[in-house]
């Protein structure tokens, strides 16, 4: 590219030079005349006057008027007063052109004008700018029109040989004022350089962009502010780097360059947009949509690109690549007792520790195993981590292994300490030689099986966990439908004082049976029930069976007995519950202290929300129970703030008194824990007379297990309950009589 001109550094002149304003007052003149004539010879059908300029020509006259219109048209030019012979208009107006020849005017009559016709042409640098042919029965019309063209010529002939206005800098060229305006009106800084490559003119845009003033910056070389990239060079856009200030400092920018049509120079005008803000806000994007807000790792979107091509590596170079999924442990519970910004910063000392683990800068890096590591965060609690360059499925296990060690110490979150641990599913490439989504899959599968194998385990994936994931999607299916086909039903487990064996209550477990045949294990669909959210209604169905039972054996001449209903998480988040409980009891008719729900330790440790909730059933008449005790996230000032009632011994610490010193201290510290904050004890899981007289020495007040009875059905249920009675009061069962 030739180095290009600058076009003309444009502030309007402080005083017009006497040229210009004779050649506006002559196209004033000639607007007058112009307009006046047709009202003079409309009745002749002179027809010069209904032609127009063309759409150039008008436009530029426009400008003149608005530019000029504070000069007094008090001169008018003699090309605008005389009437002159069709011999002198060529040479009026070819006088008028440019000593080097860029602007030139030509004129042709017909043999009989003025009578016929007369053509003008106006070329600036060999481009036509105007061309008209008039008629008319006189020549005044025809002459008053190159008036008005000779004016134009005038006027741009004096703007452009007259002295140069005020306050143009050194080096620079005079611009047209409605050049000025409009350079002076981009938002983008606009330089305007030469054949030498100097700058001579500027805008204030490009003034502010590069930092200084346009006295520092005129006369320079363009290249000083600016680099000249390919793209810019011939004709499009293309990001370049500029530089700001004294010392420059160099900014991202977006440069384009456009040749200025000039006579007679060879002028280009480079424009320039900072692309700052634009990249920082491209980066942040990208960052938003490849990394997880919370952690920085890499998420969803990213995780499969990069799972990709290592897919791809793997199968280049012949090494194994293994797949990981991790969920974190029971993190439910942290969110439902610490609430979610507790779990939230949990989330992010995790993140640090597995990247810690596996020696990864940037979540991904070299192990000293020679693997190369990825981590990322599909969202929750759930991470993935791809391990590059294997020798055998042996390096994943170890990898696997250190994760699991890294998380071992407890997390401090707030005021407490957590101990989070994981489980780890892993399926290795190219023994699953499955497509990305098909390994996100199965990895996904494997860690699931580690959750039921007792959590914090590691499990490869095999086709028999595909098969076991099938039958989990069609578990739910049929759960959608259970309670609306009636196949749900109640168990009933009685619980008896220790000391005098008489039934003290019973607890309402739900089951699910088809043709009379259960269809599964309570821990293995009602965990369904809780990921589907359809623990909900089943919940309040079981509510209301169970108050209703309790009433309808009262009716029938029992006494009445407290029945235990246990509560998820789920139920204890929704909004209604106390609404749901109260509904219940007051459609069934069962006394509040005859409704006992029983709640699992971690499920207290909601916060405030939750101690209101509690307050609010309690408030009911409602009897509150802590299940399994001893297992979850235990802390004595959640038993001071609520109104708890109960605490149940779980049976993992049962099972093995009174032979197991461990589990009889802890069992003996629990209960005497529960009889100084005046709390009943009832001990589960009970199986044999030596368990009962442990429980028994050591004051606790209730037992339930299969020592007392198994759960059982309605009907059966109330038969044992019933001879249970009869035996306690001492008459044969074939004469007994009922309150």
């Amino acid at each position: 590219m030739t180095s290009p001109p600058a076009p003309p550094s444009a502030i309007a002149p402080e005083r017009r030079p006497p040229a210009a304003r004779r050649g506006v007052a002559g196209l004033w003149a000639a607007a007058l005349l112009a307009g006046l004539l047709p009202a003079m010879l409309g009745g002749l059908g002179w027809r010069v006057l209904g032609q127009e300029l063309d759409a150039s020509a008008a436009a530029l006259a426009a400008d003149l008027a608005r530019m000029h219109r504070e000069v007094p048209a008090t001169d008018w030019p003699a090309l605008a007063r005389q009437r002159l012979a069709a011999s002198d208009v060529a040479g009026r107006l070819a006088s008028l052109a440019d000593a080097d020849g860029a602007l030139v005017a030509t004129s042709t009559a017909s043999p009989d004008w003025p009578t016929r016709s007369v053509t003008v042409a106006l070329h600036d640098g060999g481009t036509l700018v105007l061309k008209r042919s008039m008629r008319g029965p006189l020549a005044l019309g025809a002459l008053l029109w190159l008036s008005a063209a000779g004016t134009l010529l005038l006027w741009r002939r004096a703007m452009g040989t007259g002295p140069r206005a005020p306050g143009v800098a050194e080096g620079g060229d005079a611009a047209v004022p409605a050049l000025r305006t409009l350079i002076e009106s981009f938002h983008d800084g606009i330089l305007l350089y030469g054949e030498d490559g100097a700058v001579r003119d500027c805008n204030a845009a490009a003034s502010r962009l590069l930092g200084l003033p346009a006295e520092q910056i005129l006369g320079q070389p363009l290249t000083r502010w600016v680099d000249l990239v390919h793209g810019a060079t011939t004709g499009g856009k293309a990001e370049s780097q500029a530089r700001r200030g004294s010392p420059p400092q160099p900014f991202p920018c977006e440069l384009s360059i456009a040749r200025v049509p000039q006579a007679g120079r060879e002028l280009w005008a480079a424009t320039l947009r900072d692309l700052t803000e634009r990249n920082l806000a491209e980066r942040q994007l990208q960052q938003l949509a490849n990394f997880d807000p919370l952690t920085g790792l890499p998420n969803r979107t990213l995780f499969r690109d990069r799972l990709r091509l290592a897919i791809a590596r793997a199968g280049r170079s012949g090494q194994p690549m293994a797949l990981m999924f991790l969920d974190l442990d029971r993190f439910k519970n942290v969110n439902d007792s610490l609430g979610h910004d507790a779990g939230d910063r949990l989330l992010q000392q995790v993140a640090a520790r597995l990247g810690a683990a596996l020696r990864g800068s940037d979540t991904v890096g070299r192990s000293d195993l020679g693997q190369t590591i990825t981590v990322a965060r599909l969202g929750g609690d759930e991470f993935t981590i791809v391990a590059e360059a294997l020798r055998s499925a042996d390096d994943a296990l170890r990898i696997a292994e250190r994760i699991q060690q890294a998380l071992q110490r407890p997390v401090s979150v707030g005021k407490h300490e957590i101990v989070v641990s994981t489980s780890i599913g892993i399926t290795v490439y190219p023994d699953d030689p499955s497509p990305p989504d098909d390994l996100l899959r199965h990895a996904d599968q494997a860690m699931y099986r580690a959750k039921e194998l007792g959590r914090d385990q590691v499990q490869f994936y095999s086709a028999e966990l595909n098969e076991q994931a099938q039958r989990r999607l069609q578990l739910e299916a049929e759960l959608r439908v259970a309670l609306e086909r009636g196949e749900f039903e109640l168990a009933w487990q009685p619980k008896a004082d220790l000391a005098s064996n008489r039934i003290s209550g019973v607890e309402a477990l739900l089951r699910w049976k088809r043709d009379g045949k259960p269809v599964a294990t309570p821990d293995v669909f009602i965990r369904v029930l809780e990921e589907t959210g359809l623990i909900l209604p089943v919940g309040r169905w079981v509510l209301e069976q169970a108050a209703r039972q309790i009433v309808a054996w009262r009716r029938s001449g029992l006494p009445w007995l407290r029945v235990a209903v246990n509560l998820s998480a789920r139920q204890l988040r929704q909004g209604d519950l106390v609404r749901t409980v109260g509904e219940v009891l007051e459609a069934t008719g069962l006394p509040s202290a005859q409704l006992e729900l029983e709640l699992t330790e971690s499920m207290l440790m909601g916060g405030e929300q939750h101690a209101q909730l509690l307050h609010r059933l309690s408030a009911l008449g409602v009897q509150l129970a802590i299940d399994d005790f001893g297992t979850g996230w235990s802390s004595l000032s959640y038993l001071k703030r609520f109104n708890v009632d109960t605490l149940k011994v779980d049976r993992s610490f049962v099972r093995d008194t009174p032979h197991d010193p461990e589990d009889n201290a802890i069992t003996a510290a629990i209960i005497a824990l529960a009889r100084s904050l005046k709390l009943r004890v009832v001990a589960e899981g009970v199986e044999t007379p030596q368990q009962r007289r442990f429980l028994l020495d050591n004051g606790c007040d209730e037992f339930q297990g299969w020592l007392l009875s198994r759960p059982l059905s309605a009907q059966a249920f109330e038969a044992w309950w019933r001879q249970q009675l009869l035996l306690a009061s001492g008459a044969p069962v074939e004469h007994a009589t009922w309150p």
